[in-house]
């Protein structure tokens, strides 16, 4: 892999309106051997998705998420039916004595999240599993240090709530459209522009925009982090009596991590905050954990590795 070039992809990406001319000029090449690249990368699974990325919590159909932990016995049918539920983004087999499938699932608010989760655990036949609201974002940045082999991110979420689409007179249509569709070519906004009777220009300046407001998380490449070298991922869960306290630090000492969110815990489930981190090898992922672990207020740090993943 050119690593130089994936790099500059992930974390130095132009907003402009040819971002891949403006990026190979950022590394002395060719724009033909960027866009050549990157659409090799594209097609061999190295990279998922160039171009922004948006907040899910500024769209309202599913501006509510929730993890949850399963205990299945039946994983590939239990799979096969969460799986079919469109809310759910990633779903994974991890290393737990009791709860082995992990996924995530988005709705329009809690109480629809709960519903539908009962009723995929109905489906599926599982009685013991635990549904864990987000309450606050802190971070969701998956950017991977090809130098380093481990993930690598300073960006936060610094505001707690995000505005919504709707409320801004957006057009939630196109930026869906613009996140899934976006092509390494030479002039990249120029379909959306005339689809959607803008400039080039000014959809250049809009994503800018709205990456000031969090709308969109960022411009980017997007890596299979398993294909890119990065075979191994471990969820964090942090016991602690003051998670926005913990979750402040861990933002200001760990920038490895990738995702950290604080969510509402049952009674039985003393962990209410989960970071994320991802490395080519377990040994980077545990020298992490040990840096937070002694972090002011840590009571317990537990490691859950993925095994598999189902949906990512």
């Amino acid at each position: 892999m050119d690593r130089e070039l994936l790099m500059k992809a992930q974390y130095e990406m132009p907003v402009t309106e040819t971002p891949f001319h403006d990026l190979a000029e950022k590394l002395g090449r060719s724009p033909e051997y960027v866009v050549g690249e990157l659409k090799e990368y594209l097609k061999r699974g190295v990279v998922k998705k160039v171009g922004p990325q948006l907040n899910y919590r500024a769209f309202r159909a599913i501006s509510h998420a929730a993890l949850v932990g399963a205990e299945v016995d039946d994983v590939e049918r239990a799979v096969n039916i969460i799986n079919r539920d469109t809310g759910v983004k990633h779903n994974f087999l991890r290393e737990h004595s009791v709860y082995n499938i992990w996924f995530t699932i988005k709705a329009s608010d809690r109480n629809e999240l709960v519903e539908r989760v009962r009723s995929l655990m109905a489906e599926c036949g599982i009685e013991n599993y635990l549904i864990l609201p987000s309450v606050r974002v802190y971070k969701m940045d998956v950017k991977y240090d090809l130098i380093r082999g481990v993930s690598y991110s300073p960006r936060i979420e610094a505001e707690k709530d995000v505005p919504k689409v709707d409320d801004l007179g957006l057009d939630g249509k196109m930026l869906r459209d613009m996140e899934r569709n976006f092509s390494v070519e030479e002039r990249p906004f120029r379909v959306f522009a005339e689809k959607y009777g803008y400039s080039e220009c000014e959809l250049a300046d809009l994503i800018s925009e709205l990456i000031e407001k969090r709308i969109v998380r960022d411009f980017y490449a997007v890596l299979n982090g398993h294909n890119a070298g990065f075979r191994e991922n471990g969820m964090n869960l942090i016991r602690t009596e003051e998670p926005e306290r913990m979750a402040d630090l861990l933002l200001k000492k760990i920038p490895e991590i990738t995702h950290l969110v604080q969510r509402d815990v049952p009674e039985n489930w003393k962990y209410p905050i989960y970071f994320m981190v991802h490395a080519t090898n377990r040994d980077a992922i545990e020298k992490i954990a040990e840096r937070a672990r002694k972090v002011n207020g840590v009571e317990e740090l537990k490691i859950l590795y993925s095994l598999k993943s189902f949906k990512d």
